[in-house]
């Protein structure tokens, strides 16, 4: 009685054997319908294992004979027998992306087991490779942060406001940098090296001028009134600037050729290559250079021992004959600038600017001079390579996904438990009863 259902049970397995090999043959039929289009007298060649499909056709001329063989992930009983691994055209193996898109004309999934995470880890000498590699491009985005930092930094210290425009003067030298590209293109004049200069130049002054202009039409007017007036003042000034460059320019993307297309080999092995670009290096140069010539200046210079006066107390430094007016004009300027070289860098190194550009940049560079400390030069330096590198760090190894919830969420941070930033001085008491002054 126990053998009486053996020959059927042995029927029904080999019924489903049968059914499984024939999906992986109907997929590989249309394979070859997909790969030839004059495919005739179909064929089956004898194969090694379970899991392979070969096919012969005639190609176009009826002489020619051609062979198209499929592997799949699983075999005839596999859960994964539709999982079309690689297919061979005569021999030769499609490459990685024909078989995509041939996935993809077939409304055929991926399989399973190319999804699946690599057993084992890459070699430690390709995790250093690829620490370095983001290393470098963190510094070099961090040198374009503490450039538009620095301006934050200048205009809180001698004023105790927060000039909110210097993300639109980013743009704004960005834009100008395009601007000169499209002009020096139109007269045949477009030289990598006079294009470089002449969009430093054009793009600095032409921001520092928009720097003093804010500081003499939106703050000085209102700076003897409540802190909360400029700094909503700031904010409308920075859509207006936003929208003038939008409507002068028009709403679509600028694009810049390749200027400085060098890219350096610094270390390379089996699976990686570090790579260091031109525009980096002269992001990290143009960074220390300012950072030097600028500390120097408030150090050793008269106008930096009165912008210092002028910080630490503005009524007195008056009274003593500091032009006040003129350092404050100046701090505006000087800020406004520095913002339209980091315009000018992100412009070079992604052959891209639009109007829309300086608003996360903006508020990014804020969170770096909070998190160096407010007022302090040399904090908004630090504070912009940290934030750069934290930016970086968490795009390659956290997803790009919340890379600026992660900033703005590290700003929440700086401002609960260390307001006054790494290099800042601490914040004085509030006295009970009494405003902050």
């Amino acid at each position: 009685m126990r053998w009486r259902h053996l020959p059927l049970i042995v029927l029904l397995l080999s019924l489903l054997g049968c059914a499984a090999d024939e999906r992986q043959v109907e997929i590989c039929r249309q394979v070859v319908a997909a790969l030839a289009e004059n495919a005739g007298d179909l064929a089956s060649l004898p194969v090694e294992h379970d899991g392979m499909v070969r096919l012969g056709f005639a190609g176009a001329p009826t002489s020619t004979r051609h062979a198209i063989t499929c592997r799949f992930a699983g075999g005839a009983f596999s859960a994964d027998r539709s999982d079309l691994l690689s297919v061979d055209e005569d021999g030769e193996a499609l490459s990685e992306i024909r078989m995509i898109l041939l996935r993809h004309l077939l409304d055929l999934p991926t399989p399973r087991v190319l999804l699946a995470a690599p057993e084992t880890a890459p070699p430690l000498a390709s995790q250093a490779a690829y620490l370095a590699q983001l290393l470098i491009n963190g510094v070099s985005l961090g040198a374009v942060f503490a450039l538009v930092a620095v301006g934050y930094s200048l205009v809180y210290g001698i004023t105790g406001t927060i000039q909110f425009a210097y993300g639109e003067l980013f743009m704004i030298g960005a834009v100008a940098m395009a601007a000169v590209f499209a002009l020096l293109e139109a007269l045949k004049l477009a030289a990598p090296p006079l294009v470089l200069a002449a969009g430093v130049v054009v793009s600095g002054g032409s921001t520092a001028l928009y720097g003093w202009a804010v500081e003499r039409v939106a703050y000085r007017p209102l700076r003897r009134g409540d802190r909360l007036v400029p700094l909503v003042a700031a904010i409308g000034l920075a859509i207006a600037l936003r929208e003038y460059v939008r409507l002068a320019q028009g709403a679509s993307d600028k694009w810049l050729p390749a200027l400085v297309p060098a890219r350096r080999e610094v270390f390379a092995d089996a699976s990686f290559t570090v790579l260091v670009a031109d525009v980096q290096v002269g992001a990290l140069a143009l960074a220390a250079a300012v950072g030097g010539a600028l500390a120097y200046a408030v150090g050793r210079t008269r106008w930096g021992r009165a912008h210092r006066a002028c910080a630490e107390d503005p009524f007195m430094a008056a009274l003593l004959g500091v032009p006040t007016a003129r350092i404050v004009s100046t701090a505006f300027a000087l800020g406004g600038g520095l913002a339209g070289l980091a315009g000018v860098v992100v412009a070079v190194y992604y052959g891209q600017a639009d109007f829309s550009m300086g608003y996360l940049v903006g508020f990014k560079a804020l969170t770096a001079a909070l998190l160096g400390g407010f007022g302090s030069l040399p904090g908004a330096w630090v504070g912009g390579l940290l934030i750069g590198l934290f930016e970086t760090l968490w795009s390659a190894y956290a997803g790009l996904a919340y890379k600026d919830a992660a900033v703005f969420a590290l700003l929440v941070l700086v401002l609960v438990f260390r307001p006054q930033g790494l290099l800042g001085a601490a914040l004085p008491p509030v006295a009970e009863g009494r405003p902050p002054r």
